[in-house]
């Protein structure tokens, strides 16, 4: 292929020549108003309604609103130009002082704090839209209808949850913010996860785009923000990412890579896993600031005032310390007029020697874990029936640990900060072993990914050698009785994971439901009642016994992730193509790249299209991309309703993309995927072994 021969071009080096010249020949002086534009944006994520919780940092006190608050005035007041923003999450899960009145101190102190613009995370949909909108746009609280929220002063952005009823965003996409005479647009997204990470009832009526849609709809946006002269653009994306070493991982990352190598988005703020990071994928800076107020970030950006472009970028994250920083007045007044309105707060209702923690809850048996659990276990559901058999509590659910000292009803809400309701359901015997291997997921990247349940009026034994279905061993009852199949218990567990969260979708299947009080009540209650205000204790009792896999001898394969690149690289060797007389045409696939024979020859043969003038070859390819190319090997095409029924019957089969669907039915229903698993992760790599069985199977069936 003789297109393949590589002539390497000078560049110019405008910069250095001009500074050379103006040596040369006595350059003009810069003037004021041709200087680059300093802006810095200054922001939190992850703040929960944090107001008066005090964080332990590197074993010094961090946090607290009237603390971050100095911090984010100090850092306001030494720039000329900056922006507030926040990243989502800011209420939700959040400090009782917030929660009791449905976050509005919270509002009530972002908009004191004058923020400019922020973005939804997926707490926000804790309650449903209907309360999103209350608290975002002002009005009467649906969730007991108590709280009047007088609105945001300032811009929320969201461009991937689409309202089902019009089609549109459920919010503005994007919004322009002015400083210093130069123009930055703001693009909002939130986590995909967030359908499983609330209640259903929280996304009732509002869909998430995809991983394609997403980007699509960023380039979009982009394109309209550069179209009305901005050409700064920042993505408020509350997606987790974590810098370690100098390399930035995570969904944010994923982001980053996935958008074009010309984007004009310049930086990219992560949220979600409470997590620091600073660094830059695909030339685009992304940051996170951990959480609850410890922390935040500050962007600096250098803008040209003639192109708008940005011309240098950097962060730092500042820890909160409380140590010799002044509380902020306006802030300790809007807590203090809550705690007025709350008394409850300030009253002990017990001690502990600090043993009584949430420490590896999400891996093993844990002592909150299990006070929690026997809480739940003795709620009364006003049907004059006894304790029930059992208790399931999510670890997800259980925020904080209590505290050593004093304990009161603002550390209790802490723990439980959602008001969930608790639920009393049937379920026989067969479906609790089902609900604990439910336990055992695998994130998208093929991770384990655990959500121990805390338990109460039963035991078992989990032995990691053996495969999921198999794992639950000895389940029984406290006293050791074997549980029967068969026969019909009670278990109370919170309506999040009635409702299915965090895919204990067995819930959804139970025989009969009877809904009781607010979770944090029953907690209250119990512990007043239970240790009448002296010392609370409990403590790990053998209820979960976990035996660790062996380590299993290092086998000869190979468990690294496969780029897209590498994948057409494999399939066109398999297939021995060499019909392709030019070179690959997408914009970021150079000529003497290693894979580029081989992306041109794919796309000759019509296996590829690429996506937006690009080919991403440097990303790993999920399972559902490489469905889309090898598909194309067979010819049976499935029907829209066939493949749609196909999809369906898998338990994840509703988070395939819709690009991908036909496509996926067509390679099930050839045996290539799905033939062992009641699971597709269409979101999920594939390392180079898979990829290399599965283009075997479909090469195989090609020929067949």
């Amino acid at each position: 292929m003789s297109w393949k021969k590589y002539v390497a071009k000078s560049t110019i080096r405008v910069a250095a020549t001009a500074l050379l010249l103006g040596q040369l020949f006595g350059a003009v002086g810069v003037s004021a108003a041709d200087a680059d534009v300093e802006v810095h944006l200054i922001g939190i994520n992850d703040f929960h309604g944090q107001l008066d919780t005090t964080s332990i940092v590197s074993d010094k006190k961090a946090g607290s609103a009237p603390i971050l608050a100095t911090y984010l005035k100090e850092a306001q007041a030494k720039y000329e130009h900056s922006l507030l923003f926040h990243n989502g999450d800011s209420v939700g899960a959040s400090a009782p002082v917030s929660s009791l009145d449905r976050d509005e101190p919270t509002m009530e102190w972002m908009n004191m704090m004058g923020f400019d613009v922020g973005s939804l995370g997926n707490h926000e949909f804790d309650h449903g839209i209907a309360a999103l909108k209350a608290q975002i746009f002002g009005g009467l609280d649906p969730k007991e209808g108590k709280v009047t929220h007088a609105g945001a002063k300032f811009d929320y952005v969201n461009a991937n949850v689409i309202e089902t009823a019009t089609g549109k965003p459920l919010i503005k996409p994007y919004v322009i913010k002015e400083v210093g005479g130069v123009k930055i647009g703001f693009i909002g997204l939130v986590t995909k996860s967030t359908p499983a990470k609330v209640s259903p009832s929280g996304t009732a009526g509002v869909t998430f785009l995809s991983t394609e849609e997403e980007v699509e709809a960023v380039n979009k946006y982009a394109k309209e923000l550069q179209d009305q002269g901005v050409e700064t653009i920042i993505v408020l994306a509350h997606d987790p990412a974590t810098t370690k070493e100098g390399v930035t991982t995570g969904e944010a990352a994923d982001l980053a890579k996935a958008l074009p190598t010309d984007t004009p988005v310049d930086v990219i703020v992560a949220g979600d896993n409470h997590a620091l990071a600073n660094g830059e994928v695909n030339g685009i800076l992304i940051v996170q600031a951990y959480s609850y107020g410890t922390a935040f970030e500050d962007i600096k950006l250098m803008i040209d005032p003639k192109t708008g472009d940005v011309t240098e970028k950097s962060a730092t994250v500042t820890t909160t310390f409380q140590e010799g920083v002044k509380e902020d007045p306006e802030t300790l007044a809007i807590i203090k007029k809550s705690l007025d309105k709350h008394p409850e707060l300030t009253k002990p209702v017990g001690t502990t020697d600090g043993s009584v923690t949430r420490t590896d809850a999400y891996n093993n048996e844990a002592p909150l874990g299990n006070l929690i659990a026997d809480a739940m276990r003795e709620t009364d559901f006003g049907d004059d029936a006894d304790a029930a058999d059992f208790a399931f509590m999510n670890p997800g659910g259980i925020r904080a640990d209590l505290p050593q000292g004093d304990v009161t009803f603002a550390d209790l809400a802490k723990i439980q900060p959602f008001g969930n309701t608790l639920v009393k359901l049937e379920l026989t015997g067969a479906q609790v072993k089902t609900l604990l291997e439910q336990q055992w997921g695998t994130n998208a990247d093929g991770t384990p990914n655990t959500k121990t349940l805390q338990i109460a009026g039963l035991k078992y034994t989990a032995d990691f050698n053996k495969p999921v279905a198999e794992r639950v061993t000895g389940l029984s009852l406290e006293d050791g009785t074997p549980i029967d199949p068969a026969k019909t218990y009670t278990a109370v567990v919170n309506n999040f994971m009635a409702a299915g969260g965090d895919n204990y979708k067995v819930l959804l299947d139970a025989k009969s439901s009877l809904a009781g009080p607010i979770d944090l009540d029953v907690f209250y209650q119990y512990i007043v009642d239970t240790f009448k205000g002296d010392s609370i204790v409990a403590k790990n009792e053998g209820r979960i016994t976990n035996l660790v896999a062996a380590e299993q001898p290092e086998a000869p394969v190979s468990n690294e992730s496969i780029t897209r690149a590498e994948f057409v690289t494999a399939l066109v060797e398999m297939l021995k193509l060499n019909e392709a007389t030019t070179a690959p045409t997408f914009k970021d696939v150079a000529a003497n790249a290693v894979y580029a024979d081989a992306i041109a020859e794919a796309t000759h043969a019509g296996f590829i299209q690429g996506y937006g003038g690009n080919f991403n070859p440097d990303r790993d390819i999920t399972r559902e991309e490489a469905a889309t190319i090898l598909a194309k090997l067979l010819k049976d095409q499935a029907t829209d309703t066939n493949a749609a029924t196909i999809i369906a019957g898998f338990e994840d089969g509703s988070t395939v993309s819709k690009y991908a669907v036909d496509s996926m039915a067509k390679l099930i229903d050839k045996g290539i995927f799905g033939a062992d698993s009641k699971q597709l992760q269409p979101k999920q790599g594939l390392t180079t072994n898979d990829a290399k069985a599965l283009i075997e199977k479909a090469v195989a069936a090609k020929a067949s």
